[in-house]
């Protein structure tokens, strides 16, 4: 085999192995958040827009839904508009079951996992909200509610849904 071969073979292994190492070394990273900092996420919006998911790793509807909102993390980037997620996966499963899940899907937005006393502050949190998931609720730039959704919708659900908040007074 002349060298010319032996050296395209080399580099290709190369970029194949760097290839490799770079969609395993994107690390996602998941802070827990409790009731303060929730409140403070909602609260400091800066002008922007919140979209919060509420959602969990084992719950089919919050799975089917998710590549759409990721679709829609895509969409508004480097926008006034933030998409947000809160797991309320148990803490336990958050190596085992929620990380693969993100990573499987790609996640391209911030991540926390519920870390509130108990579950129960976390659904009065949301006065409306019996806890069912997935919960969408939907904040103007000021931190105010504009929209709580109950169930799973679509990527142009939420579009029309961030687009009328963002159109708002």
């Amino acid at each position: 085999m002349n060298k010319n071969k032996i050296a395209i073979i080399l580099s290709l292994v190369l970029i194949f192995s760097l290839n490799l190492f770079a969609q395993n070394s994107k690390k996602i990273v998941v802070e827990e958040i409790d009731k303060a900092k929730l409140e403070k996420l909602i609260k400091n919006r800066k002008g922007k827009v919140l979209l919060l998911n509420i959602w969990a790793s084992w719950c089919p509807p919050c799975k089917k839904e998710f590549p759409d909102l990721v679709k829609l993390a895509e969409k508004y980037k480097n926008s006034k508009v933030d998409i947000v997620g809160l797991s309320v996966d148990d803490k336990s499963d958050l190596n085992s079951e929620v990380i693969p899940f993100l990573q499987k899907n790609e996640v391209n937005f911030k991540i926390y996992i519920q870390n509130f006393k108990s579950i129960e502050e976390l659904i009065s949190f949301f006065p409306k909200w019996e806890g069912a998931i997935p919960l969408t609720v939907i904040f103007d730039k000021n931190g105010n509610e504009k929209k709580f959704i109950i169930g799973m919708r679509d990527f142009e659900f939420f579009d029309k849904a961030i687009q009328e908040v963002l159109a708002s007074k």
